[in-house]
């Protein structure tokens, strides 16, 4: 599977996501996690995860557009909340995903297997938010 090819990785991306208990948890510790990278990663105010927009853009226009904005809106939160509250978000985040694959999923996550996946997950929330299937 190339890294260029959403449609696939998506497509298996969701064999792992059936449930929608885990989907629920995806869509709360997905965000926290991106969240916490933004505020760690920030580079005169600028987040350095942003460096993965671009492949974003390439699987498709208005998810790496809606991933733009959120990380933009993360890193502008971050310079205003506490240090900590990264931290919280990153180990919440965390929490909620692997217990959605634990108690509702009975599967592990996807990126035990492709590590690619980590980059797939914020993509294929945001479209799932938005109501928006490729």
């Amino acid at each position: 599977m190339r890294l260029t090819d959403y449609a696939a990785l998506s497509q298996d991306y969701a064999a792992y996501h059936r449930a929608r208990g885990n989907r629920l948890c995806h869509a709360v510790g997905i965000p926290l996690i991106v969240y916490a990278l933004c505020a760690w990663t920030r580079v005169r105010g600028a987040p350095v995860v942003a460096l993965a927009l671009p492949l974003y853009f390439v699987w498709d226009a208005r998810i790496g557009a809606m991933l733009a904005a959120f990380m933009a809106a993360c890193a502008l939160a971050a310079a205003r909340l506490p240090a900590w509250a990264a931290g919280a978000a990153f180990v919440a985040g965390w929490v909620f995903q692997f217990a959605g694959h634990a108690l509702y999923e009975k599967r592990s996550p996807a990126f035990t297997r492709n590590l690619a996946h980590l980059l797939v997950g914020p993509a294929w929330i945001a479209a799932e938010l938005a109501g928006y299937r490729r």
